[in-house]
């Protein structure tokens, strides 16, 4: 049986946290088990196995809570909690200590904010309502008359039908924060290899409509540094990010709150985050390069390079020549410095080996091009 907590206050039969938690942290394994998970060492068995993108070769597991790690010196380990293990670890450990899940991540911030890079966050809300606030089917008619906003996009996604279960995506594909309104109850029904009816009298409902929203990217880190600072509950904190994200229009394009949305709401608050760019002398670099003309004066170089057309009175090398000959300026290398030493995911050993790789191209020596 599947085990669910309500909250049946004012708002009704509604229960929000995390569904995902994935961050690197610059730790042994061992440490991680007893410090950050708060385990014994011994309930987790090795595998080899790799995480997609990351240059991982095993991982230690258990209750589907997993901790890739690489005998790479330069590579933290990750810590993976996925939907099943988040609940896993919630409903087993969390609940017992009577930490609640934005507890957790702000002792992680508090004990090892220094040595942690978020990577994936996902919030869920699932309504468990005999008839819920809203459906998949509810949005995606205001999406078909493009009367829905996410943030300021009008993209949507809609899978399935009333008999297979409905699913509506909210933002691109590519997006670092997506949303996902679904039915729950055909999902996991699906899972169990059971009927819908037969799962709803199991669990003794009639309904379960999830929401959720996967950040990635500097979306997570900017989820992460909202979530210790609010003095929200989940649920109100959520409830919060979507009211600030999805917005409503009538015919005419105005601003409209539809009933059923505000009767979901009641007295939440708005909010919303922005991201903001550091801007290095690094990345200033890098802009110019990619964009102000650099990059297009080094493909005319290589053309007329390419085709032995000379260009007096300079002499003509191959672009991989110069770029191997030529040094940084000592200002440019105090930069890069500081910017790799700024870079959380490097480990010491790392950071000390390309630095050094710069001071031994910096400009003193007797280059062609100093």
């Amino acid at each position: 049986m599947i085990k669910i907590s309500k909250d049946t206050g004012k708002n009704g039969n509604l229960t929000a946290g995390l569904d995902w938690l994935q961050f690197q942290i610059d730790m042994k394994v061992d440490t991680i088990i007893t410090d950050v998970l708060g385990l014994d060492g011994d309930l987790f068995i090795e595998k080899s196995g790799n995480l997609k993108y990351y240059d991982y070769e095993k991982y230690w597991i258990y209750g589907e809570i997993k901790l890739y790690y690489t005998k790479k010196s330069d590579t933290p380990s990750m810590v993976q909690f996925s939907g099943s293990g988040w609940a896993f670890y919630k409903d087993n450990y969390l609940d017992t200590w009577e930490v609640t899940e934005f507890g957790y991540i702000k002792f992680l911030d508090n004990s090892f904010g220094h040595l942690i890079v978020p990577k994936r966050l996902d919030m869920r809300l699932d309504d468990f309502n005999d008839k819920p606030y809203y459906t998949p089917k509810t949005l995606l008619n205001y999406c078909q008359k493009r009367r829905l906003l996410y943030g300021r996009s009008t993209i949507y996604k809609p899978f399935g039908d009333d008999f297979t279960g409905r699913t509506l995506y909210l933002g691109a594909d590519d997006s670092t924060k997506k949303t996902r309104i679904y039915d729950k109850l055909v999902e996991q029904a699906k899972k169990l290899g059971i009927r819908p009816k037969d799962l709803a009298v199991d669990m003794t409902i009639k309904s379960w409509i999830r929401t959720e929203t996967e950040f990635r990217q500097d979306d997570v880190k900017a989820i992460w540094l909202e979530i210790i600072k609010t003095e929200h509950n989940e649920l109100e904190f959520y409830k919060g990010y979507l009211k600030g994200k999805i917005k409503f229009l009538d015919k005419g394009g105005k601003p409209y709150h539809p009933e059923f949305w505000r009767h979901f709401m009641l007295k939440t608050t708005a909010w919303s985050y922005k991201i903001v760019k550091k801007q290095t002398p690094i990345l200033d670099k890098i802009n110019w390069f990619m964009n102000k003309g650099a990059l297009p004066i080094l493909k005319m170089y290589q053309f007329l390079y390419d085709n032995e057309i000379t260009i007096e009175p300079f002499e003509q090398y191959p672009i991989s020549w110069l770029i191997e000959e030529s040094r940084y300026s000592k200002g440019l290398a105090s930069e890069i410095i500081k910017y790799l030493s700024e870079i959380k995911t490097l480990s010491e050993d790392k950071k000390k080996d390309l630095i050094k790789q710069v001071q031994t191209q910096t400009k003193d020596t007797n280059s062609k091009f100093d």
